[in-house]
């Protein structure tokens, strides 16, 4: 037995939804209607409603929502699909509307991709609308025999589902429901999106209350799981679920129930699969942008994430340049290059055909023992005064060189070098220096320094002379550097450091926080909460069971109560907020009571307690 409100799958005995609550006895179920001792299924009503235009012909899959069905229609002798309401939600006046908006709303998008409707209708007790009928399998059938999928057919479901994304975005429609249940192929092979029973025109009404989340959990966006208005990139979020699950053959966040699917999408990283190709990988990270925790950092739109797709995020000579500025991380990618099978011709000294070219070794010599000479002067006595006057950053071992000096540098590996920078070349060799075939100066081992930085706030962002750096300990030349360090709510924390080489510089970052700040990331809940975990590893956790008891008398059995709780670093309850309502009042109040008294684990940050907020749901239970 279906939920009619979550859609949940019961057994036929429950009297109570296991997900919602709902009482399950206030429904009759169809197979409880017989007419004299036959029992009259859906199919036998529907054939009997329908017979006049339609021939029922078997039926292909039902949800909490809808019974669908093939039938052959007899005017146009065509193959069709019926979309029948279940007659236990006939006379809910929501579940009716949501599904005559589907109706109405897919009868507005016309797209290759997005199934066509061809008709809207009741019949007495049905209510329906016809449809194509797809002769493939939806994407989750073909997942269920096949597991994972490979790349390039990864791609094209994307790009066939994202164009039609794309189209229903311009409309100003919204899916809201993505995921491979709602992907079919037809009998060309190409992926169509269905079912539009949750969509939502962004002019149009609510079908639900205020902070009611509705999709399904495995493929819902943060925004969504929070019950915050929706826009074209939920649905890129929700594609890029389905994408993980075609890539590695499981979803990336799954749990025991709803809340906690939820959270783990708000909360918790995209897991990094195991992958074995190049491809592959590749492919993955155009997913983690699909799935970026906050909508800013996604593709923006579908028509975004198409144009990459067909670029080629993957090609055998490299990473396209569209994927590369839409992804940075793919130019980051390592490849192996090809050496040209022509070598380049010289400027100057060029020998004569057919002469041995003994010249390049002893040009690499001259190189390496030219690039030992400049370490030896940085690290004689006068390395410091070397780096005072700007030779070291001439060498191009100081990030931030001026271009002048640089130039000067690499001039002198030609026919007009500098003095000592002939006399080390004639020591080795009486031709002329070749550069052609010398790779770019690197840094000596050992010559780099260490900082690092200890009582960095969350969300600090930390520069050097200006350039960003990440982590708490970095390597960089020696020298001396302008620290400072911002964070969200603290002001501004400057500091000269001096590096040497092989020798760590610790600094210890003590900021006060802003007067005219209204709090770091971290003291208060919302979108950006915790984001790449800048406010805890591990969140809070209860030591006690949350189940609140209900009288078995009670007239309403209430939902579940979600709070958002703010946890001390010693483990007791600071403040409490009702982040999702339950249908009674009353439950609401249980559950802050005893909120308010619970004990928990507190949240950990760098292996010590922290204050963290917490979404934590309260359970209804019969006494």
């Amino acid at each position: 037995m279906y939920c009619s409100r979550c859609g949940t799958p019961n057994d036929d005995s429950s009297k109570f939804c296991r997900s919602c609550g709902l009482d399950l006895t206030a429904t009759t179920p169809v197979g409880a209607v017989k007419t004299g001792q036959q029992e009259l299924t859906e199919i036998d009503m529907v054939r009997e409603q329908l017979k006049e235009e339609y021939d029922i012909l078997d039926e292909l899959g039902r949800g909490g929502m809808a019974i669908v069905f093939k039938a052959r229609e007899r005017q146009l002798e065509r193959d069709v699909a019926i979309k029948v309401l279940p007659f236990s939600l006939a006379f809910d006046k929501e579940f009716v509307e949501r599904f005559q908006r589907e109706a109405r709303t897919s009868a507005k998008l016309e797209h290759p991709s997005i199934i066509p409707i061809y008709r809207v209708g009741k019949n007495g007790r049905v209510i329906y609308f016809v449809m194509k009928f797809l002769r493939g399998k939806p994407l989750s059938s073909v997942l269920a025999g096949r597991g994972a999928l490979p790349p390039a057919e990864i791609r094209k479901i994307l790009v066939d589902v994202g164009r039609a994304l794309a189209y229903a975005h311009r409309s100003g429609i919204v899916h809201r429901d993505v995921k491979p249940d709602n992907i079919m192929f037809d009998e060309h092979g190409q992926a169509v999106v269905t079912d539009f029973g949750i969509a939502k025109a962004a002019t149009g009404g609510k079908l639900t209350g205020t902070g009611m989340a509705i999709g399904t959990p495995h493929y819902m966006s943060p925004e969504q799981a929070r019950a915050q208005n929706l826009d074209g990139r939920s649905d890129i979020y929700s594609l890029g679920v389905v994408a993980y699950q075609c890539l590695t053959g499981q979803v990336p966040f799954d749990g025991e129930d709803s809340f906690s699917i939820g959270y783990k999408h708000i909360m918790e990283e995209l897991p990094t699969p195991r992958l074995d190709s190049m491809e592959k990988r590749e492919l993955f990270e155009i997913v983690k942008k699909m799935m970026a925790k906050a909508p800013d950092e996604r593709f923006q739109t579908a028509d975004d994430l198409v144009g990459v797709l067909e670029a080629g995020g993957y090609v055998a000579s490299g990473i396209s340049t569209a994927a590369t500025r839409a992804i940075p991380s793919l130019a980051a990618t390592p490849r192996i290059a090809t050496a040209p099978t022509t070598p380049l011709p010289r400027a100057t000294g060029a020998p004569p055909p057919g002469a041995p070219p003994v010249h390049h070794k002893r040009s690499a010599a001259a190189a390496i023992l030219l690039w030992l000479a400049i370490v030896g002067v940085v690290f004689g006595g006068g390395g410091f005064y070397a780096y005072k006057k700007g030779l070291l950053a001439a060498a191009g071992l100081v990030p931030g060189a001026r271009s002048d000096t640089t130039t000067h540098v690499a001039a002198a590996g030609s026919d007009s070098t500098a003095p000592a920078a002939t006399d080390t070349t004639s020591a080795t060799s009486h031709q002329p220096r070749d550069t052609s075939h010398v790779a770019p100066p690197s840094l000596p081992s050992g010559a780099s320094g260490k900082l690092v930085l200890k009582g960095l706030p969350p969300g600090a962002r930390v520069t050097l002379d200006g350039r960003p750096v990440t982590g708490r300990q970095v390597d960089v030349p020696p020298g001396n550097y302008r620290l400072v360090v911002k964070a969200p709510g603290y002001d501004q924390f400057e500091q000269e450091v001096i590096i040497t080489p092989g020798n760590p510089s610790t600094v210890q970052v003590e900021m006060e926080a802003s007067q005219d700040s209204g709090g770091g990331p971290c003291d208060q809940p919302g979108p950006a909460y915790n984001q790449n975990h800048i406010c805890f590893d591990t969140p809070p956790t209860p030591l006690s069971a949350t189940f609140i008891p209900v009288p078995a008398d009670a007239p309403i059995f209430p939902r579940q109560a979600i709070l958002l709780i703010k946890v001390s670093s010693t483990g007791s309850t600071l403040e409490t907020r009702v982040f999702s309502q339950s249908n009674v009042q009353t439950f609401n109040d249980q559950a802050v009571d005893m909120a308010k008294i619970l004990r928990w684990n507190p949240a950990q940050k760098n292996g010590e307690a922290v204050d963290a907020w917490v979404q934590w749901p309260f359970q209804p239970v019969r006494q």
